[in-house]
């Protein structure tokens, strides 16, 4: 399948999935309040932050080892590489119920949601390892129907129970737990019986090799994550949970441009590693024109997002939440600088300079700690946006750096060819 229909492909059903998201979550607020969106923003956030830590970063080997051309190891290395994420799940779900009274007393409701979360992130770190395996060997089409899958089950149960039953935050938890197992189950059944990737061989090597390679990652990932999990955790402590709803909607709904992010991630990266391994000038130029593309197009949906907002909230939203509409913005660009970053991290993963993210990554952690911690009590949930704005800039700015020292692109030839015309 070649790039341009498959990069449409992921789009689509990006742009499906979200959607169904994007459009359900203004009937949520008319059904839930603000504080239930603050606790669902909390509990959202640790699952957002413990996912990297259950997954290790070993699901970003699987990539690279299948497009090394080792096929025979692959599917030992596939099951190798799931292990070490389990034992983490069970020490950490271990951990979690020797300190629930604190835990429970935190976040202010029943123990028994917090308890589950580490084995939900297991859950759901295996649930990518399929969607991986779709991605790598070109199946555009599978990949979409499994992952849509998980979004409708999640969204039925939950529209369900907060229609029918008033369960307030429950029931979007219920909802996410319950979709994340289902589709465990599938996945299990697909991975061992369908496509033979649960074998028996486990290699202490793959294991190593893969750990080798994710353990760096962790730190980078997490460093992604505080820019997602450190506001909200400061919003909650210094304005409460009711502005943290607000925030936290304003963020879901500024984060849509992630959508064409993560569709021409899941496009590009095995038409870039196949350009990266010819390493010539014309498969380099090819690279460089798909990105320029993309760069224009994020463009345009950050003008579109800016223009839309203010409609969006009039027709759309309830009256209580309207604040957000002066957050979603500087949210919307921060997310603009991650979807640039992702063009210049692809080359890292592809030759495997991992570790060196390891330190752009502390170096983003302690930035955007600061800017929360000194921009909130002073400006209020604002300074949140703020701070993700400029923290994502920074990280961009700072890896594509990086990135052109390994691996110069021939980021103008596109306009030089014109010029010569």
């Amino acid at each position: 399948m070649n790039l341009y229909k498959s990069f449409s492909l992921y789009t689509i059903g990006s742009f499906v999935e979200k959607g169904i998201s994007f459009f359900l979550m203004p009937i949520f607020t008319f059904y839930l309040s603000t504080r239930d969106f603050g606790i669902l923003a909390l509990v959202t956030s640790v699952i957002s932050f413990m996912v990297p830590i259950v997954g290790l970063g070993v699901s970003g080997a699987i990539s690279v080892v299948y497009f090394n051309g080792d096929r025979k190891n692959y599917p030992s290395y596939f099951t190798s590489s799931i292990l070490a994420p389990f034992c983490v799940s069970i020490i950490l779900t271990i951990f979690v119920y020797l300190f629930r009274e604190p835990i429970t007393e935190y976040f202010e409701i029943p123990f028994y949601w917090i308890l589950f979360v580490p084995l939900f992130c297991f859950f759901s770190f295996f649930n990518s390892m399929l969607l991986i395996d779709f991605q790598i060997k070109d199946e555009p089409i599978n990949y979409i129907v499994y992952s849509l899958g998980n979004t409708v089950l999640n969204f039925i149960i939950s529209l369900g129970l907060v229609y029918f039953f008033k369960l307030g935050f429950e029931a979007r938890l219920i909802g996410q737990y319950f979709s994340v197992v289902f589709c465990f189950l599938v996945a299990f059944y697909l991975l061992r019986a369908k496509r033979k990737l649960i074998v028996r061989s486990i290699s202490s090597v793959n294991i190593t090799d893969s750990l080798s390679f994710g353990l760096p990652l962790v730190p980078h990932l997490i460093g992604g994550l505080v820019l997602n999990m450190a506001d909200r955790l400061f919003i909650d402590h210094f304005c409460g949970k009711e502005l943290l709803g607000i925030y936290n909607l304003a963020y879901v709904l500024g984060s849509v441009i992630s959508i064409f992010g993560s569709a021409f991630v899941n496009a590009i990266t095995p038409f870039s590693f196949k350009l990266f391994a010819e390493n010539t000038t014309d498969s380099l130029n090819k690279v460089v024109k798909m990105y320029w593309v993309f760069i224009v197009f994020m463009i345009l949906i950050f003008i579109g997002v800016y223009i839309f907002t203010p409609l969006i909230f009039k027709y759309f939203i309830d009256v209580k939440f309207v604040e957000a509409t002066k957050y979603i913005i500087w949210i919307t660009l921060g997310y603009f600088f991650q979807g640039i970053y992702f063009l210049f991290v692809n080359v890292i993963f592809y030759l495997k300079k991992t570790k060196i993210l390891l330190y752009f990554s502390l170096f983003n952690i302690i930035l955007n700690l600061s800017l929360n911690y000194f921009l909130i009590p002073i400006l209020g949930p604002i300074g949140a946006a703020y701070a993700t704005c400029i923290s994502f800039f920074i990280f961009c700015f700072s890896i594509a750096i990086y990135s052109n020292s390994i691996l110069p692109l021939p980021w103008l030839s596109i306009f030089s060819k014109k010029i010569m015309k």
